[in-house]
């Protein structure tokens, strides 16, 4: 760097905007280029977030070639003309001819020649895959110990991120400003396909469907109303041309930000940010289209078939985000419904008048609408939904009430209070911060809007709400009713008859060789320090565990009593009434709802197997009132019938429409794989039994599970005597408790052959597959091979399913296998793989996967990544303070002490790829497994299933308990 340079850069760190006490770590700065670097420095954390966001997303999609956006986040992995190149000069020419192959079948009307131009470029891909490494981008991620590596595309953004440790911040820096020098987007015709599975994918998940739904018509006329993925008529005629062309308009640097959150030095880093992203080549901002806003006149009904239960969604004008309005008009919308419950929509709710409502300001970039959805509540005697008119006018008396400004200003007060907790909970991650840095560069707005956030939020006034609530919840809005039903719509693309990508095994390019002989920072080899973790019983049993709170003054209180629905199968149903509780003799439940709204806590009441959980959050100068009144509901609950009667319909009502929820009969199917008839959509209560249900029975059990021993984890700034003082004197735990058998693990299916269980089911656009194969007993001394095992075998976008599976083959958008440990010492593991696949390429696609299985292929040349990889992923994941306590807890439970990494970097240190292989062939390769499928009988070859075992056909109604049913 030349030394006006190095003088310009930090002139323009110390002309950072003012920040408040909180935000000091954090600087700003803009390389010569153009492109935008935020640092939040956090010396607290164990590791790095780094992060680069381009200011382009669907909006920008050409309107003949929607998907563009989206088609580019998944190819950026793919390497450049340095990254994953073995030959430039043999693979550039390849290059040239996939791009003008691709040109030549968009404009080909003849289907025949069009199938025949994919099969030249698919021989054009293989012969390109032979010089040339697509995954190594993620390879050198591995290598230098990169979590979660992924990225995200949106409406407005394109976003790459992952974490890493922060002595890898040169590495870092160098890969990824180097993957946006000269891209080279490899097998393309391969990550098409894996984009229309995605597509598939989410034709099955009705919230998708749904949504999809919304923003057609709430953004009609705005490129807001098509979807992310693309239109599916341009998924099936790509240009990569036009792809190229893309990259080049909208990934300019002055359209992009590098991010970097946590334990870095902004000062120590800045030159080699600079050195690094500012080889980018400085390039002209694109210039963005304008669209007109949609003209909202009077009351506009619109009509979808495609829900398994009835809503309505009332849709209105709104702002765009960083608009002057938008805080107000946020705090109006929290004024229908809010986390606390204490909105005129939450009342109806908690009133048994709907089954669920919510209402949130949706801003984007450019435009942006307010959204009130709501459910019709079910009629358990009539065995129906009422109506989305009635559901509409309900929700229409309580958006007319904040209309009106008929709201108190200690509501307003409450609910600003409970946003600025929000902020400060969210501060506390890496990632969140990140977010809101990028969330900011995205909207152009000065970052003093992320740093005084809070500010601005507690100066917005009463007046100020009731004016924007007036001007904008008016009578013109979008009533968009959807109704029971599927559309249909044949956009599935014929399964291709690609040949399958073999790159070479082994290689790497002279890059890779060059970037692992980088020079890193010093390691540390600094252990997870429990010694804060403070303990002491509150009872004769019940013990307290304290972790101090460095941040702020928000405090965190779970209590976690030690029986669960194994004991009490109606607990599930008595927690979720809870939520909505009074107190016996003394508050009605919405009275409670605001009472704990004023001293700004909020708390939530769940049940598993194992435990009855009670959760707080809030201001410690408010504990002990909270506390109390927290005691005084659990020892006296006051349950509403109309709340039971609302959440007895919702379960009768969903259960009357299974046979058409496609993801919920993948989970059941997955269930019965792995427990059988100990399945938790067997053992549930009966249709019967919920009927019947009575509010007498529901607060015994919530009085009986509070009657056993309790784990309470706080987490605050208030010293540990006084936290203890407070705790014992104000929580709801009796003495004598009884001692608790929590926790247990399900008992597992026994496989003695390898067996096929088939659901059919036409309405799934894709098969779903999952894999159960049981394994040894849990001991920790053989963490480091399950994890080596794993990271070989599945670990992201470098295991051998996902590479077999998505990247060589393009038979699934998601693909994995886990190693699942009980949370009891000593009881089995198991393999648990799965496969979302079109239908036509399911039997396909377990080939694959059952290949893997009986014959795993042995690339020893992984086990160096891998290696590194474990290690340094062992040494920069540390649990956040709030869950600290609560993770020392898990460790004790599986035999350990302190942080595993002491005992276990020595073996990962010694581990060779004989040990995975050895893993293998003692734990998985021979042993009996069981496979679900669920997918289009149609499609699938059950007779070609046979040679991987029985194949038993099922129907819905194995997968549930069936006894006393009223449908």
């Amino acid at each position: 760097m030349k030394p006006n340079q190095f003088k310009s850069l930090f002139l323009l760190m110390a002309l950072a905007v003012a920040l408040p006490s909180f935000g000091q770590g954090l600087k700003a700065f803009k390389l010569k280029n153009g492109l935008s670097v935020y640092i939040w420095e956090d010396n607290t954390k164990s590791d790095v977030y780094g992060a680069v966001g381009v200011r382009t997303g669907s909006v920008n999609d050409p309107a003949e070639y929607t998907g563009l956006a989206h088609y580019l986040e998944h190819v950026m992995f793919k390497g450049t003309n340095k990254i994953g190149t073995l030959d430039w000069s043999a693979e550039e020419p390849l290059y040239k001819q996939i791009i003008a192959k691709y040109d030549e079948m968009a404009e080909e009307a003849d289907p025949v020649k069009k199938e025949a131009i994919g099969k030249e470029i698919n021989e054009l891909t293989i012969r390109a895959g032979k010089v040339s490494v697509s995954n190594e981008f993620s390879n050198l991620m591995e290598s230098m110990g990169g979590k979660n590596l992924n990225a995200g595309t949106s409406y407005d953004y394109t976003v790459y991120y992952n974490s890493f440790p922060a002595y890898q911040i040169n590495k870092w820096l160098e890969i990824s400003s180097q993957r946006f020098l000269n891209p080279v987007f490899r097998t393309f015709q391969s990550e098409l396909e894996t984009v229309y599975e995605e597509y598939n994918r989410a034709q099955d998940n009705p919230g998708r469907v749904q949504n999809q739904f919304l923003m057609g018509k709430a953004f009609e006329g705005h490129p807001y109303s098509r979807p992310i993925l693309g239109l599916p008529e341009h998924l099936k005629n790509p240009r990569l041309s036009k792809l190229i062309e893309f990259y080049n308009t909208w990934y300019t640097p002055e359209n992009m930000v590098l991010v970097l959150v946590g334990n870095i030095n902004a000062q120590q880093v800045s030159a080699r940010i600079n050195a690094a992203f500012g080889r980018l080549p400085k390039k002209g901002i694109p210039e963005r289209k304008s669209y007109p806003e949609l003209e909202i006149k009077g009351r506009t009904q619109h009509t979808a078939k495609i829900g398994y239960y009835p809503s309505v969604a009332l849709v209105y004008k709104g702002v765009p985000t960083g608009h002057p309005d938008e805080k107000a008009l946020d705090i109006a919308m929290e004024l229908l419904s809010n986390s606390n419950n204490t909105g005129t929509l939450d009342k109806l709710v908690i009133s048994g008048d709907l089954t669920n409502g919510y209402a949130f300001l949706n801003t984007l970039r450019e435009q942006g609408r307010c959204i009130v959805s709501v459910m019709p509540l079910y009629d358990e005697n009539q065995r129906r939904f009422e109506s989305n008119k009635s559901a509409e006018k309900k929700a229409l008396k309580a958006i007319e009430q904040i209309a009106k400004g008929e709201f108190p200003d200690w509501l307003v007060e409450a609910i600003k209070n409970n946003i600025c907790r929000d902020y400060d909970l969210r501060m506390e991650a890496n990632e969140s911060k990140a977010n809101a840095l990028m969330e900011a560069f995205i909207n152009e707005a000065d970052l003093s809007k992320v740093l005084n956030y809070k500010e601005e939020v507690m100066a917005v006034t009463s007046e100020d709400i009731k004016r924007v609530a007036k001007q904008y919840l008016t009578d013109n809005y979008l009533a968009l009713y959807i109704e029971k039903g599927k559309t249909k719509e044949d956009n599935k693309l014929k399964k291709p008859g690609y040949k399958a990508i073999e790159p070479p095994v082994g290689q790497q390019s002279l890059y890779a060789t060059q970037f692992k002989n980088m020079p890193i920072g010093q390691v540390e080899e600094k252990f997870i320090d429990f010694s804060d973790v403070q303990t002491k019983k509150l009872n004769e049993r019940s013990q307290m565990f304290y972790t101090k709170n460095p941040e702020n003054n928000i405090f965190s209180l779970t209590l976690r009593y030690g029986a669960g629905e194994r004991e009490f199968p109606k607990l599930g149903i008595a927690a979720n009434l809870m939520n909505d509780a009074g107190i016996m003799g003394a508050y009605e439940p919405q009275q409670l709802k605001e009472e704990l709204s004023k001293l700004n806590a909020t708390y939530s009441v769940n049940a598993d197997d194992n435990y009855l959980y009670i959760t707080m959050r809030g201001y410690e100068e408010t504990l002990p009132q909270a506390c109390q009144l927290l005691a005084r509901q659990i020892l006296m609950p006051k349950l509403d019938a109309k709340q039971l009667s609302r959440i007895k319909g919702s379960l009768l009502g969903m259960r009357q429409q299974r046979k058409e929820n496609v993801p919920l009969l993948n989970q059941a199917l997955s269930q019965y794989v792995r427990y059988q008839d100990k399945s938790d959509y067997i053992t549930e209560l009966t249709d019967k039994e919920i009927y019947e249900l009575q509010i007498a029975e529901l607060t015994g059990d919530i009085n009986r599970a509070a009657n056993y021993e309790a784990e309470i984890f706080y987490c605050g700034s208030l010293p540990f005597d006084n936290v203890y003082e407070i705790l014992s004197k104000n929580l709801p735990l009796v003495a004598n408790e009884r001692p608790s058998q929590s926790p247990q693990d399900k008992a597992l299916a026994q496989v003695t052959e390898n067996i096929i269980y088939f659901l059919p089911n036409s309405d799934t656009e894709q098969a779903q597959i999952s894999f159960f194969l049981p394994m040894q007993g849990y001991d920790k001394k053989d963490d480091v091979l399950r994890d080596a095992f794993y990271q070989y075998f599945s670990g992201g976008f470098n295991g051998l399913v996902l590479n077999e599976i998505r990247e060589k083959r393009s038979m699934a958008y998601t693909a994995g296998a886990y190693v699942v440990t009980p949370q009891v010492k000593g009881n089995p593991t198991y393999l648990s793989g799965s496969i979302g696949t079109q239908n036509d390429k399911a039997n396909d696609a377990i080939d694959v996967f059952m290949e893997l299985i009986n014959n795993m292929p042995r690339n020893a040349e992984r086990m160096d990544n891998i290696k590194s990889y474990m290690r340094q992923e062992a040494l920069s994941t540390h649990p956040d303070f709030r869950y600290k306590a609560s993770y020392l807890k898990r460790l004790q439970q599986m035999g350990y002490e302190g942080d595993p990494t002491a005992v276990n970097l020595p073996k990962i240190d010694a581990l060779t790829f004989e040990d995975i292989v050895k893993f293998y062939e003692e734990n998985i390769k021979g042993k009996p497994y069981a496979i679900g499928i669920m997918g289009n009988p149609k499609d699938i070859d059950l007779k070609r299933l046979e040679k991987y075992g029985k194949v038993v056909r099922l129907n819905e109604r194995k997968l549930f308990n069936t006894k006393d049913a009223l449908f």
